[in-house]
């Protein structure tokens, strides 16, 4: 077991000794907005629901229909002098159709029909084949379902607000991938700041060993002396497996979220992190999350489709109409259409449809299902809001904690460092002992990686902060 446990160390120390690229922040976030299959879908789902926003008034701009139709009767006919014994019809209508937001329908359309009769006796039936041109207009009006048109804007705000909330979220899931992004750089640069801290420590810790062990060999100090200082070497080296495992991992997290391999070697200079950090503001926060906007906009859906759904079950009284001029030529098919144009031969349609559900006992419970889910998106949006107005008090109040303790932190390592230089001193000019330099060395070091937990817990805090922004990053 211990010679594994060697064998891990030495092939991790290896790796990380081997030649490592140099990456920036800037550099390894367009790395990871490159490489990224998630982030680049992200990105490119919330573009094409940006296309979508406006797709539900689709509903109520204009539609072209085109109707083509071949019919063959031959059925037997009560007079077949008169009828004949086959009927061959084409016809073809084409037109206009919208939607208004009132709830009416409206059509233009032009109706062309080929008649041919066979069988007939010509001299009772002289015309056997005939065209007919038929331009109408057409309009409905519903005075109770979909009355002002409730049903046709349920369907728009569905369509609509279906593609807003994806928008958002979407939007929301890539600025919560880039901000891993950013922690898993940051995660990589403090455990490699932390690793060359422990290997400062380290080279102290033999230095004092091997000073100890010559003294004992001149029989200057007791062997107490080398014991504590072995053990602090030992101790040193045991937290340095520890950092080289947990680097280990922070490279493979780094790498996984860019999508690439290599060993790199992050360089920003830790009193630029400091200053950058210390000096950072709270970022501008927005009005509403992209993720409460996804709530906001499904909660909009739920109200559409309940809508949508009353409207559906109610009763239908709809008044409708309609118009045309006819024209009818046994020769042509432009005698026909001239014909039409003179009004002469007009068709007048009034009428009314009304149809109703009459399982009373079901509408009234679907009635109550419908209003409940409208509550129950209300309670979730509201929720949610709630959470994330929390969520930013929390956060800014521990960044300002964390500026504060990192403050102080750095003002106690400069002091740790100068208690111990000065212990250092006096333990080589034999007025101290080893235990007192070891423990003054520990708080030192302690102070160093406490100073770099601060710097690590600020900038993730920060990050988070940065959600709440308009934008990915700033």
């Amino acid at each position: 077991m211990k010679f594994r446990s060697l064998g891990f160390i030495l092939s991790l120390m290896a790796l990380y000794s081997a030649p490592s690229l140099s990456v920036t922040l800037d550099e390894y976030l367009q790395q990871v907005e490159l490489k990224n299959g998630i982030i680049r879908a992200t990105k490119i789902s919330s573009e094409a629901k940006e296309l979508r926003l406006d797709e539900g008034t689709l509903f109520f701009r204009p539609s072209f229909f085109l109707t083509g139709e071949y019919y063959d009767d031959q059925r037997p006919t009560n007079a077949p002098s008169f009828q004949g014994v086959q009927t061959i019809r084409h016809t073809l209508k084409a037109g206009l159709a919208q939607n208004l937001r009132t709830g009416t329908k409206a059509s233009v359309g032009y109706n062309y029909y080929k008649t041919q009769i066979n069988g007939a006796n010509p001299n009772v039936l002289p015309d056997r084949m005939f065209f007919d041109v038929a331009p109408s207009f057409e309009i409905s009006q519903s005075l109770w379902r979909n009355f002002l048109g409730t049903e046709f804007e349920a369907q728009e705000t569905i369509q609509n607000e279906q593609a807003s909330a994806a928008k958002f979220r979407e939007q929301f899931d890539r600025k919560l991938l880039l901000t891993q992004a950013e922690n898993a750089y940051w995660k990589l640069y403090f455990t490699q700041t932390s690793l060359k801290v422990q290997k400062e420590s380290l080279e102290r810790a033999k230095k004092l060993r091997d000073w100890n062990l010559q003294r004992v060999k001149n029989n200057l100090v007791d062997e107490t002396e080398l014991l504590q200082a072995e053990s602090n070497l030992q101790t040193r080296e045991i937290e340095q497996q520890d950092t080289l495992t947990e680097l280990d991992t922070a490279q493979r997290d780094f790498n996984s979220i860019r999508e690439s391999e290599g060993q790199v070697e992050l360089n920003e200079p830790l009193e630029k992190v400091d200053e950058l950090i210390l000096n950072a503001k709270l970022p501008h926060k927005s009005e509403m999350r992209e993720d409460v906007r996804s709530y906001l906009a499904n909660q909009k859906v739920v109200a559409a489709t309940s809508e949508l759904g009353i409207q559906r079950n109610r009763p239908n009284l709809e008044l409708y109409a309609n118009y045309s001029l006819n024209g009818r030529d046994g020769n042509s098919y432009s005698e026909a259409v001239d014909m039409a144009g003179t009004a002469t031969r007009p068709l007048t349609v009034v009428g009314f449809r009304f149809t109703t559900p009459l399982d009373f006992t079901s509408l009234n419970g679907y009635k109550k299902a419908y209003s409940q889910e409208v509550v129950a998106s209300e309670m979730a949006y509201k929720r949610k809001y709630y959470e994330v107005e929390r969520e930013w008090e929390i956060l800014t109040e521990r960044f300002k904690n964390f500026k504060e303790r990192l403050r102080l932190a750095q003002k106690l390592e400069k002091v740790q460092e100068r208690k111990f230089q000065q212990e250092r001193k006096r333990y080589q000019q034999g007025r101290t002992t080893t235990f007192q330099v070891l423990q003054f060395e520990q708080d030192y070091f302690n102070t160093q990686l406490i100073k770099l937990r601060f710097e690590r817990e600020l900038i993730t805090t920060y990050n988070q902060l940065k959600l709440f922004s308009g934008a990915s990053h700033e």
